[in-house]
């Protein structure tokens, strides 16, 4: 009887355990906002080497930023990256209620709009709200991002001049 209530009892924990625990941490799980979190906490810091581990190294791929247009490997990227941060006081990202996250397999890809603040040396606070998508894939038992792009929309247009009041 008690042998029966202890493995009752064990069955009933694995099952909770297996429906609340992330998928990306269960043996064949896939990308989750939780990483996107991590990812854009990582970049918050402004310390490349805290992003890095979210990134593969293949030197011919390709990363979209605001500005410049791309880099091309992490290499560049990382580099780029830290130039940026040396005109920076601050800057943090997070994201917004509209993530998507999208796994077929051993790849992933993620959508999401951001909202990051940034403070130049200058101390002229910026707020903006960048589109962001990241195309992952599996290597083993690690999720890596292998293509990523930022944008920004364009400002709204003024209003044509005869509509000037």
């Amino acid at each position: 009887m008690i042998r029966r209530t202890i493995a009752l009892g064990a069955s009933v924990l694995i099952l909770i355990l297996a429906i609340h625990v992330p998928a990306s941490t269960q043996a064949g799980g896939g990308v989750d906002k939780a990483m996107l979190e991590r990812v854009a906490a990582a970049w918050s810091t402004m310390d490349v080497a805290k992003a890095a581990p979210f990134y593969a190294k293949d030197p011919d791929l390709v990363f979209y930023d605001v500005a410049p247009l791309k880099y091309v490997g992490w290499s560049a990227y990382a580099k780029g990256s830290a130039e940026t941060f040396k005109t920076l006081k601050s800057a943090t990202m997070k994201l917004t209620d509209d993530v998507q996250v999208h796994n077929a397999g051993n790849t992933a890809w993620t959508t999401a709009t951001l909202r990051v603040e940034m403070i130049p040396n200058n101390g002229n606070r910026m707020v903006m709200t960048p589109r962001w998508s990241t195309v992952w894939e599996r290597r083993g038992a690690s999720w890596l991002i292998v293509h990523e792009h930022f944008s920004m929309a364009l400002p709204d247009a003024p209003p044509p001049s005869g509509d000037r009041k």
